[in-house]
């Protein structure tokens, strides 16, 4: 392991054992928050690559080595699929869903809690590992494959590297991420839904990366098998001379009398990065330089552009769109958080209605339940998270899984 610093290696197990409650901490309850007298620790250790972040902004988890490493030293059971390619990564994300699910649906927590935290942990080990093999690729396109020094090795290295990302590539084409969709098709929690959503996102980015990889990748190895034939054309060129002496210019050629004097080399001329303006022989040839010079300095002229006059218009204030059951509905949604009690919206509609059409407001039922519903799909995650809506109605015949729903109940969760 010369490769490695005893400092650094040093400075790691330092920053182990400088935050061993903080770490322990993040290993037995899952996440630490990132906020508070802790925030500077915690930014120290995902430096270190000690923690990453969570699905939840401002939470951080321990990486996946690291607690690898402390569920073989605590005997503790791990995850025992390996990740070999990214079908098989579908399959057993696949498989850890269903066991998610069929543990929510029995009501086990711990069970559920146990395979949501391993879901999360084979999430962000397929990207992190895909992560880093197209950096470890972008960077050897970057440096040139500067770990080696030939450039047949360079050629080699960089052959190889477009055949793994061919290959890789094809593998990834195959999968399409909005199967994963299907794992939603139930009522599931919505840190579920989060962790789903955003794998498909991050697999739908790694497509482009990998494709502009690979252009760079074959782009790269034509400059470099370039270079390899004008190297090998060099090498050939001197092997050549080296074998043929004659062919070498003796620098003293000049000064041997034996040469008739049409056939003497004059005497290698000074060559400079400048010219010196103050011998006098250069003179005449820098004027003569400088006055063609002017001569082709032609100064171009404008073209004539027309012009027009520009219409100011003045400012005129937009009219307030303003919807006055939209409001309505946010009452509904205040009153069921205000008292803690189910909230039907008929109920709250028949209540509304006289005062309603004192204003003169008339909606209908099914246009005001219909309403309700489309006001609570835009409310945010934490919001909706606060609330739950529970509809009311029948199943209609001749159509599977569509039902028709005449009211709508409003509960805080």
């Amino acid at each position: 392991m010369a490769g490695y610093d005893t400092k650094d290696v040093a400075e790691l197990l330092r920053q182990l054992g400088a935050h061993d409650q903080l770490l322990a901490e993040a290993y037995v309850f899952g996440s630490v928050q990132g906020d508070g007298d802790e925030a500077r620790k915690i930014a120290a250790l995902h430096k270190k690559s000690l923690l990453r972040p969570d699905d939840e902004p401002g939470d951080y988890r321990v990486s996946a080595e690291l607690k690898r490493m402390l569920n073989r030293l605590m005997r503790k059971q791990s995850s025992y699929r390996q990740l070999t390619d990214m079908g098989k990564v579908i399959d057993v994300l696949a498989d850890t869903v269903n066991d998610y699910r069929l543990s929510v649906i029995s009501d086990q927590q711990d069970d559920a809690e146990y395979y949501l935290d391993q879901l999360d942990d084979l999430l962000y080990e397929a990207k992190d590992n895909l992560n880093v093999s197209l950096d470890n690729m972008h960077y050897a396109i970057s440096s040139q494959f500067g770990f080696v020094t030939t450039i047949s090795a360079k050629v080699r290295e960089n052959e190889r590297a477009l055949t793994y990302a061919q290959k890789l590539l094809t593998e990834l084409q195959q999968i399409d991420p909005e199967t994963c969709y299907e794992w939603m098709d139930w009522a599931c929690p919505v840190e579920l839904a989060r962790k789903i959503s955003g794998f498909i996102y991050w697999f739908n980015q790694t497509l482009p990366r990998l494709r502009f990889i690979i252009d760079s990748m074959r782009l790269s190895l034509f400059k470099l098998r370039r270079d390899e034939k004008q190297a090998s054309l060099l090498r050939n060129m001197a092997r050549y001379l080296q074998k043929h002496p004659e062919f070498e210019i003796n620098e003293n050629v000049f000064e041997d009398k034996s040469l008739p004097e049409t056939l003497r080399f004059a005497p290698a001329m000074p060559i400079k990065s400048y010219i010196n303006v103050k011998e006098t022989a250069h003179e005449h040839a820098l004027v003569g330089i400088v006055q063609s010079l002017r001569k082709l300095n032609n100064p171009t002229k404008p073209n004539a552009r027309e012009t027009s006059s520009v219409e100011v218009i003045e400012n005129v204030a937009m009219g307030f769109s303003y919807d006055y059951f939209e409001e309505q509905t946010e009452r509904l949604f205040e009153k069921a958080i205000t008292t803690g009690e189910a909230v039907s919206a008929v109920a709250y509609w028949q209540q509304s209605l006289v005062n309603w059409h004192q204003l003169q407001q008339h909606i209908e039922p099914i246009a005001w339940v219909e309403l309700v519903f489309s006001s609570y799909c835009k409310l945010t995650n934490a919001q909706q998270a606060l609330i739950d809506i529970k509809p009311k109605g029948k199943q209609l015949e001749g159509i599977s899984h569509n039902w028709s729903y005449s009211d709508i109940v409003v509960k805080v969760n």
